[in-house]
């Protein structure tokens, strides 16, 4: 509703128009010689009293450093006080004109005015008006209009302004045109239903680059050109104002009002306004003043174009937009908006118009706003405000709105909201009598806050949204996240108003909610955000749950459909997996164990929802969507017990354990499986160093030379676990490949024994997948190493080989739910000694090569944050590992020297010693043992030419406990001597 009050400014677009019918009776009019007439330019100095340019004859006229000051009193008094009634414009009541500095009527009458000061004495000596033209065409340079109740009147003229600045009392620009209208295809073409749609084309302005023709627009349309000017006005005024089909364009600089108005478009007014920058600030009021007109753009009329582009608007205790009447449109592009006041709203759009009399008027209205690139905000009040007005906002590239409230909608309003790519920050409340509806696509964000305002706040129900239907493709509806410890806060969205389908999704979308997981259980023992769909649903949402920081977990009971928390109800059709959580989980805050969504509806295998749990409205069977615990399926039930079995299938074991995400099986067999990597790795450095010192026939070799030599291997292996399901024992698949390089850099000799030193140094890859485990996915591994070794051979046969390594291990794990899970990072170290005896058996050629091997294997993890919010904490780990067996060899079965080669069988038993071992994942989890196994292979020695040798093998291992490793693994490699 609007006042209109006598002192105020009118908005009728009768009261403006009058400045264009008052004579100037003062006017010093000269006849030429020729007969025409001449432009009267005053010969005062430039200080004058009244001085002014009058012309209506038509032709050129050029005027310059010319300064028009008023010093007596106006016949209008205190510019302030002045109204624009049709009385005080035509001056007092014995007919005294109003004062203007420079007039032009007539058509063909140009003026062009340079580095022109028109100006006034404070309250008593100003002009009514800067410049006033009908019908011409002015042109004003760097010129300044300062205490001017109006700077410039146009009535179906030409002004064009470059530079300069307007200071006036009442109005900066007020340009008026004539009347068009609006064809009957045009208002068929710009509504569908009775809905405000945008027209296929934007209105232009004609003539944008505007020069002194002389020519009126077609259909005397008015035409106002302001490039780089500032323009400031003062309380009650309006600093632009476009009626009646005149067009404004304003290119470059500022608008700076007080209580008032910025823009303002009458009956077809249109404004253009391009990289302009706009400040308003009006006075703060305790309460919103819904009749307030204080706003920075006022469309008061029907059928007005708005268009702004680049720029900042900056506005305090005012509306942003304020919207009365018909078919209004605005577009606004790559303009940062920003709207700071409680009192005020970001867009009003408003359908009731109250007389200073208290006499209603209703106008029920209807406009269309496209924000483009555009960021409007409001973050103390409410960002779209409808009341008995239907409206179209529509949202696109990258554009965002948002408000401590988004939307409201009273008295027979519909607001339709549509983002393309966009985002939408806060509530929305919706009266019964009032539509909302929101469409959101590409990838488009709906973000619910909570009102910070206590206005806002003494809201019924504050916590609260509603709107009536909401339509998502491919976007996202969130509920703001909470802090950490909320018991309390949480909000409910309530959709629909219980006919047709009033929530519909297509392609990738999703709803983000916080939930404080406990037991849940009684409504007033649940807290978390809540979705409340009155009505029936199409498509498939994928839920995300946002567990709240400190959230204690709980038993949420054997299943059931009073059990556990409800997050989203819907009292009409739905399907059971119409949502979905991501990944079908979600992690309790800081603890990897579970909870799912478990649907009760009409045709849920898991029965009817409870009536006792219902919040959604209406009445009959609905359907209930409920967080609950999940539980470990052991493999058999022991013990004779008879154990209660879920609507679902699912038996209850008599020891309850929670099933946990589906990447902790992969940290837990990660440890097992690098020591058990690094075993290969110090195997393949013992086979390096046997081809150091052994010649093809399997004998000692003494090698004074530096060596080099390559090697690559690689194997499967399975593990399985010693632990069972419910003490989180799980086996896995794991293949490793690693290259290695080393270099024999020294050798010592003595009399009876040769001392050799060396490194190498080693990169592998690990590849861990947990076995049956659902969602769990391959996971791959780096490793890099490096190893100082040194030998002993001592003439009898007797050898002694030890190795240090110390290495870098980094990878991540990845779910099919989740992904990427977590980085993890260790550095393993290894320290092996090996002892052993070679003897040849006299029989064919058969040397025994019987061996003792200890290594000790240390892991030290990084720290590292699950995707699922819980800390990985594998600490140091360490393990003893005894290695005992040999190999026996037989002779060459080429010529000695070149071509030789020999072959040989191993047979070895490992067992590893540690005591038992936990990870933390906040809780303690306990690794599964290594085991005890047996390794049994072939290989050869190849001696190529005096300086190559070539060698491989392949080893089968077996487990010889119910824990361990079973696989194959390869070996081959490369020596040269020097």
């Amino acid at each position: 509703m609007i006042k209109i009050f006598k002192s105020h400014l009118s908005l009728c677009a009768f009261t403006t128009a009058i400045f264009f019918f008052v004579h100037n009776a003062d006017a010093r009019v000269e006849t030429s010689g020729n007969g025409g007439f001449s432009c009267n330019k005053s010969n005062s100095s430039y200080w004058c009293n009244d001085g002014k340019c009058w012309c209506n004859h038509g032709g050129w006229h050029e005027v310059s450093g010319k300064t028009y000051h008023k010093t007596v009193k106006s016949i209008a008094g205190n510019p302030e006080n002045s109204s624009e009634s049709s009385e005080n414009v035509s001056g007092n009541a014995s007919g005294v004109p109003r004062a203007v500095a420079i007039e032009v009527s007539k058509e063909k009458t140009h003026v062009k005015a340079s580095d022109i000061t028109v100006s006034g004495e404070g309250k008593e000596g100003f002009w009514d008006y800067g410049v006033k033209v009908k019908e011409g065409t002015v042109i004003l340079i760097n010129s300044t209009l300062r205490n001017v109740v109006v700077g410039i009147a146009n009535k179906y003229g030409v002004v064009e302004m470059q530079g300069g600045s307007i200071n006036a009392f009442r109005i900066g620009v007020n340009a008026i045109g004539e009347e068009l209208g609006v064809s009957s295809t045009e208002k068929e073409n710009s509504s569908v239903g009775g809905a405000m749609v945008f027209p296929s084309e934007k209105p232009q302005l004609e003539n944008t680059q505007i020069v002194a023709s002389g020519q009126t627009p077609i259909g005397k349309r008015t035409v106002v050109s302001l490039k780089n000017t500032n323009i400031k006005t003062g309380k009650k005024a309006i600093s632009l104002l476009s009626d009646k089909g005149a067009h404004i364009k304003m290119n470059g600089g500022m608008i700076d009002f007080t209580d008032g108005i910025g823009i303002e478009t009458g009956r077809e007014g249109k404004v253009f306004l391009r990289d302009v920058s706009i400040v308003g600030k009006g006075t703060q009021e305790p309460e919103v003043d819904v009749h307030s007109v204080n706003s920075a753009f006022y469309m008061s009329g029907s059928d007005g174009y708005l268009d702004v582009s680049g720029g900042h608007l900056d506005i305090a205790s005012a509306h942003g937009l304020l919207m009365l009447r018909r078919d209004n449109h605005a577009y606004i592009d790559n303009v940062t908006f920003i709207v700071n006041s409680d009192a005020f709203y970001g867009m009003h759009f408003l359908g009731e118009i109250v007389s200073d009399s208290g006499k209603k008027a209703i106008f029920p209205g209807k406009a269309a706003v496209h924000l483009k690139k555009t960021t409007f905000t409001v973050p103390n009040s409410v960002a779209l405000y409808s009341s008995k007005f239907d409206t179209l906002v529509k949202l696109s590239q990258d554009s965002k709105i948002s408000g401590d409230l988004l939307l409201r909608a009273e008295d027979n309003s519909t607001v339709d909201v549509l983002a393309d790519a966009s985002i939408l920050v806060g509530g929305a409340r919706v009266d019964e009598s009032s539509l909302a509806n929101l469409r959101l696509t590409n990838n488009s964000k709906w973000i619910l806050s909570r009102p910070q305002q206590e206005k806002l706040q003494a809201l019924d129900s504050p916590e609260e949204s509603s709107i009536s239907a909401l339509h998502l493709i491919d976007s996202s509806l969130l509920f703001e996240k909470t802090g950490s410890h909320i018991s309390d806060g949480y909000q409910t969205l309530r959709i629909g108003k219980g006919v047709g389908t009033v929530y519909s999704v297509k392609g990738d979308v999703n709803f983000y909610l916080n939930t404080y997981l406990d037991k849940g259980g009684d409504l007033k023992d649940q807290k978390t955000d809540r979705l409340l769909i009155h009505g029936d649903i199409d498509g498939q949402t994928t839920v995300h749950v946002q567990s709240v920081s400190g959230s204690p977990g709980g038993f949420t009971g054997s299943g059931g459909n009073n059990q556990g928390i409800s997050i989203i109800q819907v009292s009409g059709a739905a399907e059971k997996d119409s949502f979905q959580l991501s990944g079908g989980y979600v992690a309790l805050n800081g603890l990897p164990y579970k909870y799912r969504l478990y649907a009760y509806g009409p045709k849920s295998e898991l029965g009817k929802a409870n009536s006792a749990q219902r919040l959604v409205e209406g009445k009959g069977d609905f359907w209930d969507f409920r967080l609950e615990n999940q539980y470990v399926k052991p493999t058999v039930p022991t013990d004779g017990f008879d154990f209660p079995e879920r609507s679902d299938g699912f038996i209850l074991p008599e020891r309850i354990v929670r099933s946990v995400v589906p990447q902790v099986p992969t940290y837990l067999l990660l440890p097992n499986s690098l020591f058990h990597v690094g075993l290969m790795d110090i195997g393949n450095q013992n086979k390096q160093l046997e081809t150091l010192r052994m010649n093809a026939g399997g004998m000692l070799e003494i090698h004074e030379n530096p060596a080099l030599f390559l090697r690559g291997y690689g194997g499967h292996y399975r593990y399985a676990s010693d632990l069972s399901a419910l003490e989180y024992g799980y086996g896995g698949y794991l293949r490793y490949n690693a290259v290695k390089a080393g270099i024999l850099l020294k050798t010592l000799e003595s009399a009876d024994n040769v001392v050799s030193f060396g490194v190498m140094g080693s990169y592998g890859k690990l590849s861990l997948q947990p076995k049956n485990v659902k969602h769990s996915e391959e996971s791959a591994f780096d490793k890099w190493s490096v190893t100082a070794y040194s030998t002993l051979q001592h003439d009898a046969g007797f050898y002694v080989d030890g190795l240090l390594s110390y290495g870098l291990f980094k990878g991540d794990v990845v779910t099919l739910a989740r992904g990427k899970t977590a980085t993890l990072k260790s550095k393993p170290l290894s320290v092996s000694l090996t002892g052993g005896q070679s003897f040849a058996t006299g029989y064919e050629g058969f040397v025994v090569d019987p061996q003792v091997q200890v290594v000790y294997q240390n892991l030290q993890f990084d720290k590292a944050r699950d995707i699922d919010n819980f800390d990985i904490e594998m600490g140091k780990l360490d393990q003893w590992v005894a290695r005992v067996g040999g190999r026996l060899s037989k002779a060459p079965t080429g010529s000695e020297g070149i071509n030789a080669t020999s072959f040989y069988g191993k047979l070895y038993l490992v067992h590893g010693f540690r005591k038992k071992q936990s990870v933390h994942f906040k809780d303690a989890f306990r690794l599964g043992a290594f085991g005890s196994s047996l390794e049994a292979g072939l290989g050869f020695n190849a001696r190529l030419s005096p300086k190559f040798v070539l060698h491989g093998d392949v080893v089968y291992q077996q487990k010889l406990t119910k824990a361990g490793f079973s696989g194959a693994s390869f070996s081959g490699g490369l020596r040269y001597q020097f």
